[in-house]
């Protein structure tokens, strides 16, 4: 782990030090009120013959500076007018501009399904998404140890979490299938040097069963994008900025979804 994912995951360790600890006895509470909610979001993704695309609220990013400025709501808005199947809220502070009081904010404002996108280190950080209503947790295998992936995959079905584990080459798949993930996330843009290829998502899909829901991220800008991909078997796909630095996104949600293509102002 080099570069951008080293400065991140130390800030993110600095903050989860400082930050909320839960009790044995929250972690129950958590536990017990979870235990009501009826996850459908892998079986939604899984049964419906796409293309499904999950739309990102994203306030900034490393390589693209800020994405939204001000209010995040109108591209909420956006996005339950163009369909969108799932929201992702990207919560990390320092270098994407997020936080969990944006994400209660969102899940205060939509009945979709919620995918909290974080670098995820720390069992605590399972408990606040599950406690603040996320139906899916990204898991970034290059992050975690074999074993400590497996115990936050374990984790996140318990709390009745879909947990979303990432992958970006050959090595992280394995990694992926040996922790049983149900939905594995194929990250087309290399983490250290910011560089996309949909090739990525073209090669490593062939290395995951039938058994396994695979979402497309990252780099997806076109209706051709997602039909090359869907020729490839894949019918998720997680997309940010192409929906963020549209004047409508509604409009271009139905494009990639199969519309009329939409005039850009």
């Amino acid at each position: 782990m080099e570069g951008f994912l080293e400065k991140i995951v130390m800030g993110k360790k600095k903050r989860l030090l400082e930050g909320k600890q839960y009790s044995p006895r929250e972690v129950v509470d958590i536990f017990s009120e979870r235990e009501k909610k009826n996850n459908f979001l892998l079986s939604s993704l899984r049964n419906s013959p796409g293309p499904n695309i999950i739309a990102e609220i994203k306030k900034a990013s490393p390589s693209r500076g800020l994405l939204i400025e001000g209010s995040f709501i109108s591209f909420l808005e956006e996005y339950e007018e163009g369909e969108a199947k799932v929201i992702s809220v990207v919560t990390e502070e320092d270098y994407f501009r997020g936080s969990i009081e944006m994400f209660k904010e969102v899940r205060k404002l939509t009945s979709l399904p919620l995918l909290r996108k974080d670098f995820v280190i720390e069992e605590t950080q399972i408990y606040e998404s599950a406690q603040n209503g996320a139906d899916a947790l990204l898991l970034i295998t290059r992050l975690l140890s074999r074993e400590r992936l497996q115990r936050f995959v374990y984790l996140c079905n318990l709390f009745h979490l879909l947990p979303w584990v990432e992958v970006h080459d050959e090595e992280d798949v394995e990694k992926a299938l040996q922790a049983h993930a149900p939905l594995i996330g194929i990250n087309n843009r290399n983490l250290d040097t910011f560089q996309v290829s949909l090739q990525v998502s073209e090669r490593l899909c062939r290395r995951i069963p039938p058994s396994v829901v695979v979402v497309a991220e990252s780099g997806i800008k076109s209706k051709s994008d997602i039909e090359r991909l869907m020729d490839k078997g894949i019918n998720n796909f997680l997309i940010g900025e192409t929906l963020i630095t549209s004047c409508h996104p509604a409009d271009k949600l139905r494009e990639l979804r199969g519309g009329v293509r939409v005039a850009q102002s």
